[in-house]
């Protein structure tokens, strides 16, 4: 329960002391936000895509745009990932 303020000078301290403190036991660590956890599961998906998945998708064949299958792949979850920082550069930090 909030206690009650006769001043608003006071409830805004009280305020500030209250975001300070949650401030100080935040971490930092783990996303905050859903769109964060979305964001944290979609790179280690995609990094799993890469090594991982590499094993399954190591083929030389078909060509595609005149590369390797491998290549291909490689480079399409390497830009997944680019692209995920990028947004999410844009959305949460900003």
């Amino acid at each position: 329960m909030e206690p009650q303020f006769e001043l608003k000078e006071d409830y805004q301290k009280y305020q500030k002391e209250e975001v300070e403190e949650l401030i100080k036991k935040h971490t930092y660590i783990f996303p905050r936000t859903k769109l964060g956890w979305a964001l944290t599961l979609l790179v280690v998906f995609s990094f799993m895509m890469i090594y991982p998945g590499l094993i399954w998708a190591n083929t030389p064949y078909p060509f595609i745009f005149g590369m390797p299958f491998s290549y291909v792949w490689l480079t399409f979850w390497v830009h997944i990932i680019m692209f995920i920082g990028i947004y999410a550069a844009k959305k949460l930090w900003i």
